[in-house]
C-alpha cells in the first residue's frame, strides 16, 4: 500500500514538475517575443519537452498564454496586500501602493512592453480575463480611490480628480519600464550597439525614477493646499 502511494505521490511531482517547466519556458517566451511571434514549438523546446507533451497540458498557444497572463496579474495583485492593510495613515499608505507597483515591474522589466503589445495587437485576450482577474484589480482601484476622496473631503490633501490621480501614478510607473528598453538608443552614435547599464547603475537609476514620481505626486496632493 505504501509503496503504490509512493509512487502515486511521483506521478503527481512528475506532472507537476513538467507543469512547471512547461509555465516557466511560456513564461519566458512570451515575455521575450509576444503573443504573436511566440510559438507553442519554441515553448516545448525551452522547456525540454515534446510538441505532443505540451499539448497534453495545454490545449493550445492561447490556453497557456492565459495562464502565464493570469499568473503574472495575480502576482501583482498579491503584492497589494499588505498595502491594502487598514489603520496606516493615508500618505503612507499611497507612498506604499506607488511603490509596490513600481518594484513589481521591476522585478518584471520586460511585462510592461509585454502587456502594452498584448492590449494594442491582441486585446481581445485580455478582455477574457474579466472573470477572474478583474474584479481583483477592481477592489484594489475602488480602495484607493475611496481613500483619496476621504482625505479630500477631510480637507487634508488638494481637491483631485482621484481617477486623474490613479491614472498618473499608474502611467508614470508604467512609462518608466516602457522607455527603459528604448533609452539607450536615443544617446548611441548611429550602428553603435545601444549602451547597457550594469545592475547597479541600473537600480539606481530606477530608485531615483521611484523617488521623483512619490515626489510628484505628493506635491500634487499637498504643495499648493487652498
Amino acid at each position: 500500500m505504501d509503496m503504490f502511494q509512493d509512487t502515486q505521490d511521483n506521478g503527481t511531482a512528475s506532472v507537476k514538475s513538467t507543469e512547471q517547466a512547461i509555465m516557466d519556458a511560456a513564461e519566458e517566451v512570451f515575455l521575450e517575443k509576444g503573443y504573436n511571434l511566440a510559438t507553442t514549438v519554441l515553448i516545448a523546446k525551452k522547456a525540454g519537452v515534446t510538441h505532443a507533451m505540451l499539448h497534453y497540458y495545454f490545449r493550445t498557444k492561447e490556453h497557456i498564454f492565459m495562464k502565464v497572463l493570469e499568473k503574472i496579474l495575480r502576482e501583482l495583485m498579491q503584492s497589494f496586500r499588505p498595502v491594502m492593510s487598514k489603520g496606516e495613515p493615508f500618505w503612507e499608505t499611497l507612498e506604499k501602493g506607488i511603490s509596490t507597483h513600481f518594484d513589481f515591474f521591476a522585478e518584471h522589466p520586460r511585462f510592461a512592453t509585454f502587456l502594452y503589445d498584448t492590449i494594442m495587437h491582441n486585446p481581445e485576450l485580455v478582455a477574457r480575463l474579466k472573470e477572474n482577474v478583474f474584479p481583483v484589480l477592481h477592489k484594489i482601484y475602488d480602495f484607493h480611490i475611496g481613500m483619496i476622496r476621504e482625505e479630500m473631503d477631510r480637507g487634508r490633501i488638494n481637491e483631485v480628480d482621484p481617477m486623474q490621480l490613479i491614472a498618473d501614478i499608474v502611467t508614470l510607473n508604467l512609462s518608466t519600464y516602457l522607455l527603459l528598453p528604448v533609452a539607450g538608443r536615443m544617446f548611441q552614435n548611429a550602428g553603435d550597439p545601444a549602451p547597457v547599464p550594469d545592475e547597479t547603475t541600473l537600480k539606481g537609476i530606477l530608485e531615483n525614477r521611484k523617488a521623483e514620481i512619490i515626489a510628484l505626486i505628493r506635491y500634487r496632493l499637498y504643495g499648493k493646499i487652498q
